[in-house]
């Protein structure tokens, strides 16, 4: 079937979550009420990204470059899609606009050229994403139901915050995976099933 897409200053790209239909429909609707509060899902978000640091850390420059059985792409690629997204989201919250282009992420990637320069990529986004979230808990708390424009639709910021602690959950155990077909199972004991309310497929390539 054909998905639905939306313009957003010239950029057309598909739904990123079913409440974005009801947008484009006129139905109008958000998912906050459903998906419970976006502080919480903003610190779900946190840890995760914390977690993925941690074991990139731990990774050479060549397992960091491998293909996984994500359609090829290298932890490198999907730290990248993972990541930058999170850099939008205190402007979504704050101003309502999310316009995130996963197209992009090849530039991005080129960036980072060893693995140093990959952990300090993600380091600092999740640093600099725990540090907001610091001092915007209280505008968190308040702003679940707020309109959010992505170049995907209109969603709020609970399911904004829903739709990234989803895409980050998914790709975390992706890299899990890999490294652990690869006999490089890392310490920690982090587990993204533990978390309220987060439904991944069972497939997890």
């Amino acid at each position: 079937p054909t998905v639905p897409s939306l313009e957003v200053d010239g950029v057309a790209s598909g739904i990123m979550h079913p409440s974005q239909i009801a947008s484009l429909l006129g139905l109008g609707g958000g998912a906050s009420g459903a998906q419970g509060d976006a502080l919480r899902h903003a610190w779900d978000l946190s840890a995760i990204l914390d977690a993925w640091v941690d074991h990139l850390r731990l990774l050479d420059w060549q397992a960091i470059c491998a293909p996984t059985p994500s359609r090829g792409r290298s932890l490198r690629n999907l730290t990248c899609n993972t990541f930058h997204p999170i850099t939008l989201l205190p402007g979504a919250v704050e101003h309502g606009v999310f316009l995130w282009n996963p197209d992009d992420d090849a530039a991005r990637e080129a960036a980072l050229a060893d693995a140093p320069a990959a952990v300090a990529y993600a380091a600092g986004i999740a640093g600099d994403f725990q540090g907001w979230l610091l001092g915007a808990e209280e505008l968190l708390a308040g702003a679940g139901s707020r309109p959010v424009k992505t170049l995907r639709g209109d969603l709020d910021v609970t399911t904004l915050l829903v739709a990234q602690r989803w895409h980050a959950a998914f790709h975390y155990r992706q890299l899990k995976a890999f490294l652990g077909s690869r006999g490089r199972e890392l310490p920690g004991s982090f587990r993204i099933e533990a978390f309220a309310d987060l439904e991944l497929p069972q497939e997890v390539f």
